[in-house]
């Protein structure tokens, strides 16, 4: 039988055509099967490793803009209650309280104003000149590889389609009113919230902030205008005037409005970034024509530093999604007659501040810029979007990833209080 120690064969030898209900055991090993240990009682397995995520998550880009990022929601202060999920979000109010009238621009004196009084003059917020420790902004990021060649290409693309989109924020009243709506939920914050910003962007702030300022800065300038001045909104027209290149006159005749995301004119689809139908180039390539005009060399002299001449682009709140309604971190905006912009990242909870630099591009009304010593991270929006009361600003994670955030326009504080 099997399972017989002796090894001797059945008799009889069953048909091709039956099997046996039992499996017979094998030889020498005994004729009863061990018993299935139970469940209970197995090893457990080793967890199996987890995918990388897709997208960056709070913790691992808490410094994406060289300040620390809440790991919970950004923006949101720590330790305060966040909304319940299962709450329908609220709806803004039939009747909103007004916002403020956008502050018309001071006109440039004629001469260059006198200095302020020494007293009133800020300090310098380095023991060295702008660009001390912070070099880096100046050199192109490591994951960039594109080449003129390639940006020719996609400024091509992007010429061939800038005049379909030159009015739309007027045909697309939907989409303009959606960024007003979510940042009307910031504006309504602003009395309680940012009730200490007459302190931001003062002299005394620039003593008591010091940070890597980089080699072009409208620090140089803050000295000669009140701490509004610097608050204040341009309109596009002020733009005519203003610079010193030569730019295509049809990309200047109009003002060009950039919106991102589905329902928008700058699109992302099967690894390709479009503009109004119009393939631009790949995602990755879009990425480093980004990062490329966010990156200006250095003034040659700090007195070519000095002699530029500033124009304010405003004060603005960053705020990462629609829940983000107290955003803690606040960027002030400028560019100079060569189209490079200035500017300074302010995290109002950590009390940390970066410089901002990058540039426009005649070419297209693009603006880029970067800021203090991330390399990975670049934020691109129109020159037009930042004459509004809020704009969405494009941010790009290294070469692979993006995500929309808004910069919403505030409120200059009262002149009397920044004294």
């Amino acid at each position: 039988m099997p399972g017989n120690a002796s090894g001797n064969l059945p008799g009889i030898r069953p048909p091709e055509s039956i099997k046996p209900g039992v499996r017979p055991t094998y030889p020498g090993l005994g004729g009863t099967k061990p018993a299935k240990p139970p469940v209970s009682t197995l090893p457990s397995l080793p967890s199996k490793p987890s995918k990388p995520p897709a997208r960056p998550l709070p913790g691992n880009v808490e410094d994406f803009l060289g300040l620390d990022r809440p790991v919970t929601l950004p923006g949101v202060i720590g330790g305060k209650p966040l909304p319940k999920p299962s709450l329908p979000r609220p709806e803004i109010p039939s009747t909103k309280p007004s916002l403020p009238q956008k502050p018309s621009i001071p006109s440039f004196p004629s001469t260059k104003p006198a200095p302020l009084p020494p007293s009133t003059k800020p300090s310098r917020p380095l023991p060295s000149k702008p660009g001390w420790n912070n070099d880096l902004i100046h050199q192109r990021p490591g994951w960039v590889n594109i080449d003129n060649s390639q940006i020719t290409i996609i400024n091509n693309n992007w010429q061939n389609q800038i005049n379909s989109i030159s009015n739309w924020h007027v045909q697309h009243p939907q989409r303009i009113a959606s960024w007003q709506s979510w940042g009307d939920q910031v504006r309504v914050q602003w009395g309680g919230r940012y009730h200490y910003s007459y302190q931001w962007f003062s002299p005394t702030w620039w003593t008591t902030h010091p940070h890597g300022m980089c080699g072009w800065h409208y620090y140089y300038r803050y000295q000669y205008y009140p701490v509004t001045y610097w608050w204040a909104a341009p309109t596009f027209s002020t733009f005519t005037n203003w610079f010193t290149w030569s730019a295509p006159s049809n990309v200047w005749a109009q003002p060009v409005y950039y919106d991102y995301g589905t329902g928008g004119n700058i699109t992302y689809q099967n690894n390709y970034v479009y503009l109004n139908g119009q393939q631009l180039g790949t995602a990755r390539e879009f990425a480093e024509s980004a990062a490329t005009l966010a990156t200006v060399p250095p003034p040659a002299t700090e007195e070519q530093a000095e002699q530029a001449e500033w124009l304010p682009l405003g004060t603005f709140a960053l705020t990462t999604n629609k829940q983000d309604t107290e955003p803690n971190r606040v960027l002030q905006l400028a560019v100079n007659k060569e189209g490079i912009l200035s500017g300074t990242i302010y995290n109002t909870q950590t009390e940390e501040s970066q410089a901002i630099q990058g540039s426009v591009d005649k070419e297209t009304q693009r603006v880029a810029f970067r800021f203090g010593e991330n390399e990975n991270v670049v934020a691109e929006t129109g020159l037009f979007n930042l004459t509004q009361n809020e704009t969405p600003l494009l941010i790009h994670f290294g070469p692979d990833w993006n995500e929309t955030y808004l910069l919403v326009r505030l409120e200059a504080p009262a002149e009397e209080a920044t004294e």
